[in-house]
C-alpha cells in the first residue's frame, strides 16, 4: 500500500535541474519548433515547387515514417554509437535537414529533408524519457510535463517566426534557418553535458518489455492521435462546420495550442499535488467535456470548446510516457526508444483515417472518430493498470513505479 500522493511528494527530495537537464528540455523544444514550422511553410513549398496536394502530403509522411524508422531501430543505433554523440547527431541531422528544406529545389529533395528531420529528430524524444527518468527518478512525471510544457512553447513560436520572417522580407527560409541557428547554439551550451549511459539490465537471457508497458505504448499513440486530429483539422472544421472564414477559422484555431500550453505548464504543477492516475483521468473527462461544446457550437463560440478540448488533451502525452516508462522498469531504455514508434503510427495514420472518414461521412460525422479515441484510450488505460497490479513485485526492474507516479 502506498503513502497518499501528497505524503509522498513532501517525504520527496527537492527537484534540481541541472545542465542534462536543461539540454534535453531545450533540444525537445528545438526539433518540436522544426516539427511546426512544416505547416507553416508548406503552403510556400507548395508554390515554389508546383506541387500537387499529395506531394505535399507526403512531407508529412516523410517525417512520421522517419519517426517510425527511430521507433523500430533507435535502442540498437543507441547502443550502438551511445547517448552523448546520439544526441549530437540528432541535432547535427536536424540542421542539415532545415538546410536542405530551405535549398530544395524539387519535390524530392524537399520530401528527403523532411524525413532527415523526422528520423534524425527523434532520437531525442526518444532519449529524453530514459535520460530524465535516471537523473529524477522521484520527479519522473514532474520533469516529464515542464519537458513537455517548454518544447510546446517553441513549438508556438514557429507560427509567429515564420510571421515575422515574411514581414522583414526574409521568408520562410528565415524561420527555418533561426531554428537550425538554435539548434547549434544549444550545441555550443551544453552538448558538452555528461549524459550517463544506461545501466545494463539484469541478466535475465532475452528480457522482454512487459504487457503492461505495451498497453501504455497503445495509450500513447491514441493520445498523440487525438491531438494530431485536433492540430490538423481545427482549421477545417471550424470553417466548414463552423462557418467561419478561412482566415477567422485559422484564427480560432490558435485556442487549441494556447490551450496545450497553459495545460502543460499548469499541468507540471498539479502532478505535485494530484496522483497522476486521477489527473490522467480527470483530463480525458475535461477533454471529452470539450469536445461535445466544440461539436456542437457554431461560430467563433467553438474556440471555447476547442480550448477545454486543447486543456483536457495537454497532460495525458506526459503522463502517459510516465506511466509508460514506470511499467517498463528494467528495460527503461528500450521503452524509451520504442515510444516513437508510437508517435510516428498515429501521426502516420489517425489524422488521415478521419479525412478518409469525412470523405466517405462528411467532416461533422467523421469528428465522432475523436470521442471513441478517447474511450478506447480510457480502456487501454484501465487495462494496462490492471497489469501492473497482477504482476508479481518480484519481476520489476530497479526503477519501480514510485508513489509520485503510481498513486494509491
Amino acid at each position: 500500500m502506498t503513502a497518499p500522493a501528497g505524503l509522498a511528494r513532501r517525504d520527496q527530495p527537492r527537484l534540481r535541474r541541472g545542465a542534462v537537464t536543461w539540454y534535453m528540455y531545450l533540444l525537445l523544444g528545438f526539433f518540436t519548433y522544426q516539427l511546426n514550422l512544416q505547416g507553416n511553410i508548406l503552403p510556400f513549398l507548395q508554390a515554389e515547387l508546383e506541387l500537387s496536394y499529395r506531394a505535399a502530403g507526403l512531407h508529412a509522411s516523410a517525417i512520421a515514417a522517419g519517426m517510425i524508422l527511430i521507433g523500430s531501430t533507435g535502442e540498437r543505433l543507441l547502443r550502438w554509437i551511445g547517448r552523448r554523440p546520439a544526441l549530437w547527431l540528432a541535432s547535427f541531422g536536424v540542421i542539415a535537414g532545415a538546410i536542405g528544406l530551405c535549398l530544395a529545389e524539387a519535390a524530392w529533395a524537399s520530401i528527403t529533408a523532411c524525413g532527415l528531420i523526422g528520423a534524425a529528430g527523434s532520437l531525442i524524444p526518444s532519449l529524453l524519457p530514459a535520460v530524465l527518468a535516471e537523473a529524477h527518478a522521484q520527479h519522473r512525471d514532474v520533469v516529464y510535463a515542464e519537458a513537455t510544457a517548454i518544447s510546446y512553447a517553441f513549438g508556438m513560436l514557429a507560427p509567429l517566426a515564420t510571421a515575422l520572417g515574411l514581414a522583414l522580407g526574409v521568408g520562410w527560409r528565415g524561420a527555418v534557418l533561426a531554428g537550425a541557428l538554435a539548434g547549434g547554439l544549444i550545441l555550443l551550451g551544453f552538448g558538452n553535458a555528461r549524459v550517463a549511459e544506461p545501466a545494463p539490465p539484469p541478466e535475465t537471457g532475452n528480457a522482454r518489455l512487459p504487457a503492461a508497458y505495451w498497453a501504455y505504448w497503445t495509450l500513447l499513440a491514441l493520445a498523440v492521435g487525438i491531438e494530431y486530429c485536433i492540430l490538423l483539422w481545427a482549421p477545417t472544421f471550424l470553417a466548414k462546420a463552423g462557418g467561419l472564414s478561412p482566415a477567422l477559422a485559422a484564427l480560432a484555431a490558435v485556442a487549441f495550442p494556447a490551450a496545450m500550453l497553459l495545460g502543460r505548464t499548469v499541468g507540471s504543477g498539479l502532478i505535485r499535488v494530484v496522483a497522476p492516475p486521477q489527473l490522467f483521468a480527470g483530463a480525458l473527462l475535461l477533454a471529452l467535456l470539450g469536445f461535445l461544446l466544440y461539436w456542437n457550437l457554431e461560430g467563433l463560440a467553438m474556440a471555447a470548446g476547442l480550448a477545454v478540448l486543447g486543456l483536457g488533451i495537454a497532460p495525458l502525452y506526459p503522463l502517459t510516457i510516465s506511466f509508460a516508462i514506470g511499467a517498463a522498469g528494467a528495460q527503461m531504455a528500450a521503452a524509451s526508444a520504442r515510444s516513437m514508434l508510437a508517435v510516428g503510427l498515429a501521426i502516420l495514420i489517425l489524422p488521415a483515417l478521419l479525412g478518409l472518414l469525412a470523405d466517405a461521412a462528411g467532416l461533422s460525422l467523421a469528428h465522432l472518430a475523436i470521442p471513441v479515441l478517447m474511450a478506447a484510450a480510457l480502456a487501454c488505460f484501465a487495462v494496462a493498470r490492471l497489469m501492473q497490479r497482477r504482476r508479481p513485485s518480484a519481476k520489476r526492474g530497479p526503477l519501480r513505479e514510485d508513489a509520485c507516479a503510481s498513486g494509491p
